[in-house]
């Protein structure tokens, strides 16, 4: 595949306008791998994207080895415990932001659900959020 789409969903939402930085910013609350506890630095409040996988790689019809990709990627968001109403409201411009984004020429992103799914609360009583984005492009391989 050799894209870090995480990476590239990323740098879409930090440039946002979202309060949202990766590290090695101080303070950096976004994040491409599994979701950081939140300690040694790493705040409640927190993105993290996770490529997960997707349907088969498809033919496409065309001149040379051309495959059409579909992977998925989980938007997750975690907010503090006296904040369900700033984790949603990041969650829901999260969402915003990346679904079908103009940003990603030759690209198409998709939301698989409506809005966020609240997933309840972790162990230490953060709130959780997840949207599931289809990202869709061709390669040749």
């Amino acid at each position: 595949m050799n894209r870090d789409l995480a990476a590239e969903l990323a740098t879409v939402l930090e440039a946002a306008g979202l309060g949202l930085t990766r590290p090695p910013s101080s303070g950096a609350n976004l994040f491409t791998a599994p979701m950081p506890e939140a300690d040694g630095g790493v705040p409640d409040r927190a993105v993290a994207l996770v490529v997960s996988g997707g349907a088969g790689p498809l033919p496409y019809l065309g001149l040379g080895r051309a495959t059409y990709l579909s992977p998925g990627c989980q938007l997750r968001i975690r907010s503090a415990r006296e904040d369900f109403e700033g984790g949603q409201s990041l969650a829901l411009a999260a969402f915003t932001v990346l679904h079908q984004s103009p940003h990603f020429p030759g690209i198409s992103v998709r939301a698989e659900e409506s809005a966020p799914v609240y997933l309840g609360t972790d162990g230490a009583d953060r709130h959780r959020w997840i949207v599931t984005l289809v990202v869709r492009f061709s390669v040749f391989l």
